[in-house]
């Protein structure tokens, strides 16, 4: 019997030496060259377990408070790959050097990662334009949409567009065929040659009429009488809820509660021109529902309800069709949703078409 635990004693601690994780990054270090002042940087770090037993990492530090870090918190499992990214800010003039400190469950010592480089606040000199992806004529921006999410009617929130000036000549930016429920504002009105400004968009919900999805386009030129086209379009989309913040605890109890059949539906021709499917939507909370806002995101779908209203504890069948002569690439095919319960405002169904 002694020699029975003596044997499996020492298989236990074989295979606690043989079940190890292993860490490796696919680099270690990261050279920005030159970066604009004031316009962050990302460096992305790979890492995957080799091992054969989970990797943990149990702490990832910057070495300056300037630096944002994202990783992975709920460990690698064996064979995978994670990332590690660590955000400059870029607020300082001159070089620098940045280190990435990394605890595990491999060793009691840490690893460290670089990242180096150079801000300059001369656009002329930037070799690194990370953040400024969109080219516009001779400027660039860092993006071309705007999405105002989950608005509720009385707020207003603000979204912003980076203009790096890459010219030798300072201009104005301008945004054309703004909206009324857009208020547009320039920080500095004039940026300098070689420096970054910024375009302020506010979204004036009251002066938005239906609730759900409302979408346009402005057009970012640099003087009045520049032409308008798809090349400086940028497309810009709200969706706007009802107000719930009134809503007193004991309200919030007795509310409506949407239940849908499924928020994925999978519809087929079947060698028919049109393809058919039902969504069942049915009201558990203790109040009307209301479907206020139903709104389909192609022009190939077409819904139709019995009616808007659902009282408490019925069903009401959704019926849903696809033209298939509509149909672009099976991409943008959905429904959207937005009703008085505060738990499923907005609602998006998706659409798959066989």
């Amino acid at each position: 019997m002694r020699k029975l635990i003596i044997f499996f004693s020492l298989l236990s601690v074989s295979l606690s030496l043989f079940a190890q994780p292993q860490m490796k990054f696919d680099r270690e270090s990261v050279d920005f060259g030159t970066v604009l002042l004031n316009n962050p940087v990302t460096a992305e770090f790979k890492v995957t377990n080799t091992g054969n037993s989970n990797l943990v990492l149990t702490s990832v530090d910057a070495s300056c408070a300037c630096t944002a870090i994202e990783w992975p918190e709920n460990g690698i499992g064996p064979g995978e790959t994670a990332s590690i990214k660590a955000v400059f800010d870029a607020k300082a003039l001159g070089t620098f050097y940045k280190e990435v400190e990394i605890r595990s469950n491999i060793s009691t010592e840490p690893t460290y990662l670089q990242m180096s480089g150079r801000v300059v606040a001369n656009a002329d000199e930037v070799t690194n334009t990370e953040g400024f992806d969109i080219e516009m004529g001779d400027v660039r921006l860092n993006k071309d949409t705007i999405f105002f999410d989950q608005v509720s009617k009385g707020t207003d929130p603000v979204d912003e567009i980076l203009v790096l000036n890459t010219t030798r000549a300072s201009f104005e930016p301008i945004l054309m065929h703004v909206p009324n429920y857009l208020e547009v504002s320039c920080y500095p009105e004039r940026i300098p040659a070689g420096r970054t400004g910024r375009i302020r968009i506010k979204l004036l919900t009251e002066n938005l009429q239906e609730m759900g999805l409302t979408q346009t386009s402005v057009y970012f030129t640099r003087m009045f009488g520049d032409k308008v086209n798809s090349e400086n379009e940028i497309p810009v989309s709200v969706v706007l809820l009802p107000d719930f913040s009134n809503l007193s605890a004991a309200s919030k109890v007795r509310t409506p509660k949407m239940k849908l059949s499924t928020t994925n539906l999978q519809v087929f021709y079947n060698g028919k021109p049109k393809a058919k499917g039902v969504v069942m939507i049915t009201n558990t909370g203790q109040q009307e529902l209301k479907i206020d806002r139903l709104q389909v995101m192609s022009d190939a779908v077409s819904v139709s309800l019995p009616k808007k209203t659902v009282g408490v504890g019925q069903t009401i069948k959704m019926k849903v069709e696809v033209n298939k002569d509509r149909v672009k690439k099976n991409r943008g095919l959905g429904i959207l949703m937005i009703t008085n319960d505060p738990e499923n405002a907005e609602q998006i169904i998706k659409i798959k078409v066989n």
